[in-house]
């Protein structure tokens, strides 16, 4: 299983309206941003239209600094996943597995494009559990995990940037394993300060 097999938002997008226009009908997609401009909890919904008549709706969820493209664009990937959602519940992909759009497929991927493990990982923010299985590696960071790495900071005279506190499971078990290596704690935070993803 690989991103490949997941369809970016642009091109399901571009498909639906290609497909509605040649079939006479006069789509249109509007998003809409539910909460506060400038909250760090942004939620879309975007609605698709055939004419005056709403057919389909999408909504989408991000939080500002979790995972590394919504450290700058949180906004942009919200509405972006909200739409791919709305076509999606329009046409729906025969293959149900196929559902999710690649963006939010990349949300559940590792760095190096490889699907999350499905018989858990290793909790390295607690040697004695390091060969403990758990859960999958996804969604926010441990209280744990950003003690550790909060303490390691404090321990070399470092001051953590902001968004240190809402890493993923997946950045802050990769900040736990490279420190516990001997990595400079500055390198590691330049890594993944500088790691973006597409959205």
């Amino acid at each position: 299983m690989s991103l490949e097999n997941y369809e970016p938002v642009a091109v399901r997008l571009d498909r639906l309206l290609t497909n509605l226009r040649a079939q006479q009908l006069e789509p249109r997609v509007i998003t809409v941003m539910v909460s506060a401009p400038g909250a760090d909890v942004c939620v879309f919904r975007a609605e698709l239209w055939l004419g005056d008549t709403l057919v389909s709706t999408g909504w989408a969820e991000e939080i500002r600094g979790q995972g590394n493209v919504n450290r700058t664009s949180h906004v942009e990937n919200c509405e972006t996943s909200a739409v791919g959602r709305c076509c999606e519940n329009y046409a729906p992909n025969p293959d149900w597995r196929k559902r999710p759009s690649q963006e939010e497929m990349s949300k559940a991927f590792t760095l190096d494009n490889s699907p999350p493990s499905t018989t858990g990982y290793k909790d390295h923010s607690n040697p004695a559990a390091s060969t403990t299985v758990r859960g999958p590696m996804t969604g926010a960071a441990s209280e744990k995990q950003i003690g550790y790495i909060m303490g390691a900071c404090k321990r070399d005279g470092i001051v953590p940037p902001a968004w240190v506190k809402t890493l993923s499971k997946q950045d802050a078990s990769s900040f736990i394993e490279a420190h516990k290596e001997g990595q400079p704690i500055s390198a590691i935070l330049e890594r993944l300060g500088s790691d973006e993803e597409p959205f």
